[in-house]
C-alpha cells in the first residue's frame, strides 16, 4: 500500500523483524491501543534521545515502528514520513542499513555513555546485595560482574552496528 505525505511516497511493508503471527487488523482494540501507546511512548523517548547526549534515540524509533506495525497504519505512515527520522527508518526497514555518519555517532555515543558508566562503577565501593530470607549476611558482588556485562554489551553493540550495511548518501 502507498502512503502520501508532503509529496513523499512510502511503501509500507512488513519485514521479518516487524511481522507478527497475528495481522494488525485481527488484533483486539485493546491490544492495538497498547501497541500504539507503547509506540508513542517510544517516539517521545526517541525525540528526547535526539537532543540528550548519552541517551540513544534511534533505537526507540525502531521499537516504535515495530509497535506501530502491530497497531496503526496511520501512525506507521506518520513515523516513516517524519522529517527528522523517516528516511533513516525507511532505510532500516527496507535493508537494515545505516549511513556511515549514523554508525559513527551511534558507536561513539555508546562508548562515551558506557565508558562513563564503567568509570563510575569502578570508583564506587563494592555492590552489596541485601540480606535475603535464610541468609546470614549480605552478599558482596565483585565489581567485575557488572563491568564484564557492560564490556560484553558494548563490544556486541559495536560489532552489530559496524556490521550493518552502509548506505551511501544520495
Amino acid at each position: 500500500m502507498e502512503a502520501q505525505d508532503q509529496g513523499t511516497s512510502v511503501h509500507l511493508r512488513s519485514t521479518s523483524a516487524g511481522t507478527c503471527p497475528i495481522p494488525r487488523k485481527q488484533r483486539s482494540l485493546i491490544a492495538r491501543a497498547l501497541y500504539a501507546g507503547f509506540g508513542l511512548l517510544c517516539v517521545g523517548v526517541g525525540f528526547i534521545g535526539l537532543v540528550t547526549p548519552g541517551l540513544p534515540g534511534f533505537v526507540f524509533f525502531i521499537i516504535a515502528l515495530w509497535a506501530f506495525q502491530n497497531s496503526s497504519e496511520k501512525l506507521e505512515t506518520w513515523l516513516l514520513n517524519n522529517r527528522f527520522v523517516g528516511a533513516q527508518l525507511r532505510d532500516w526497514q527496507e535493508n537494515k542499513s545505516m549511513t556511515m555518519r549514523a554508525k559513527v555517532l551511534s558507536i561513539g555515543t555508546i562508548w562515551l555513555a558506557v565508558g562513563f558508566t564503567i568509570y563510575s562503577i569502578s570508583k564506587k565501593p563494592p555492590i552489596l546485595l541485601p540480606k535475603t530470607w535464610g541468609s546470614l549476611a549480605s552478599m558482596e558482588v565483585p565489581k567485575a560482574v557488572p563491568l564484564s556485562l557492560l564490556l560484553i554489551t558494548i563490544l556486541w553493540l559495536t560489532w552489530y552496528l559496524a556490521s550493518r550495511p552502509t548506505k551511501q548518501r544520495a
